[in-house]
């Protein structure tokens, strides 16, 4: 075997990024890798590599690994150097942090307890058994689906959210199994990963790459898009138009997938996992509409089956909404996150918000505590409690603005706030204004 280049050599020898990256490479720092072979290796399973080819992957590696990414011990996968996104050293006050949370929880300790299994174990069987009764016995009834659509939210939050981020167990298979279960409640894993990991997670509030804030001609979540004249009763009617979310999202996850694409291109890698997507949100529309309609032929059974996805859709896209939509909420777009200094700490921390405490993140795996995930989505939210108040001393004593709502109703509020500002005015206050100053 050829000897392996050193660091120094490779940045003496460093090429346009153009010149050097394509769909079959990641870089990380200022290296670029073949993702096949890093695929191959990675502990976590090949899947979250594979998202990310064609891609910059240093903050999801720094972020999921709470290290820098060890470079020397994976230049069998090197093909060379080019221009980092980033400036090494912008990222020492997450390093920072990372070092105290290790002291509260250590990695090998941040997966999931055994009672978080007895909660996955009670969610199943209880989603399982009533479908299976709603089915043989034809009880297409409203407060059945509706109750329905309930746990399948709970199941995307508790289950399938932190198994596609690889938080609940060291084994990649365990991961991957339970975050299929996005598949059984009508979504896509695949698409989730690619919108939610590789997009939303590294952008979040980004202007020009979140796929959270895109929005609409009816809602306008991003600052950048024109103010149409309707939206100044966005903060009103957003959440009714909420209930729609659970059916546009199932349309739009089969869509993604059979288009390969979710605000940007999914990854040259993923085209093996395209099949098996479409064909479990086919079968999930062949249980909840072909079948009940071919065996009770009425509009009385669509309208009992629609609270399935209605409450669903609603308590998913409600909570959702409320986490990165709040007065004060920082949004950034190129000048900011093309600028070398921006740290990932301060990105993350500024663009959410976290409510309530310990009893909502039980019932909602961890969601409530957005600052914690963004930080360390690799951390079983089961821990979110535990490792807050440091992260809060943390940015508190680095004069980074730290936004905990003690109630929902504190927190809908702010968002309604916020929205009837993006509704009402062309620019809102905290746009950029984190921008570093040129050093």
């Amino acid at each position: 075997m050829a000897p392996h280049p050193d660091k120094k050599d490779i940045t003496d020898g460093m090429i346009t990024k153009a010149a050097l990256m394509n769909e079959d490479r990641i870089q990380v720092d200022e290296f670029v890798y073949e993702t096949k072979s890093l695929a191959e290796m990675h502990p976590g399973g090949p899947l979250f590599v594979k998202a990310f080819s064609g891609r910059d992957a240093t903050e999801a590696f720094l972020s999921y690994h709470r290290r820098k990414f060890p470079h020397a011990r994976l230049s069998h996968a090197l093909v060379g150097s080019t221009e980092a996104q980033k400036k090494g050293s912008a990222d020492e006050d997450y390093l920072e942090l990372c070092k105290v949370i290790e002291q509260v929880l250590p990695r090998y300790k941040a997966f999931a307890p055994w009672t978080y299994y007895v909660k996955v174990a009670i969610l199943l069987s209880s989603a399982i058994a009533l479908e299976v009764y709603i089915h043989f016995t034809g009880e297409y009834k409203w407060y059945l689906t509706g109750l329905l659509g309930w746990l399948f939210a709970l199941i995307g939050l508790n289950i399938q959210h932190d198994a596609n981020h690889g938080a609940i167990s060291q084994y990649h298979w365990v991961n991957r199994t339970l975050g299929m279960t996005q598949n059984w409640i009508g979504g896509s894993a695949v698409d989730w990963i690619h919108q939610h990991v590789v997009q939303h997670h590294i952008n979040p509030n980004d202007t020009e790459h979140d796929p959270d804030i895109v929005g609409s001609d009816v809602i306008r979540l991003n600052p950048t898009k024109p103010m149409m004249k309707m939206q100044v009763f966005q903060h009103i009617y957003v959440f009714v138009l909420m209930a729609l979310f659970g059916l546009t999202y199932i349309v739009g996850s089969f869509v993604h997938n059979m288009e390969r694409f979710h605000k940007t291109k999914f990854s040259k890698q993923l085209r093996p996992n395209h099949i098996f997507e479409e064909s479990t949100i086919a079968l999930f529309f062949v249980r909840w509409f072909l079948f009940p309609v071919c065996m009770y032929p009425s509009l009385y059974t669509v309208l009992n089956i629609a609270p399935l996805l209605v409450v669903g859709g609603y308590y998913l896209s409600f909570f959702f909404l409320i986490s990165h939509n709040f007065e004060g909420v920082h949004l950034f777009d190129e000048k900011y996150l093309k600028h070398t200094d921006q740290s990932f700490l301060r990105k993350q921390v500024l663009s959410g918000s976290n409510v309530g405490g310990a009893w909502l993140c039980f019932l909602n795996g961890g969601l409530n505590y957005q600052i914690e995930h963004h930080l360390f989505p690799r951390i079983q939210h089961s821990h979110y409690p535990t490792i807050a108040p440091f992260v809060r001393a943390y940015c508190e004593s680095k004069g980074i603005s730290y936004v905990h709502f003690p109630t929902i109703a504190d927190n809908v509020a702010s968002c309604a706030r916020h929205l009837h500002s993006l509704g009402n005015r062309k620019t809102p206050v905290n746009f950029n204004v984190e921008l570093p100053k040129e050093q």
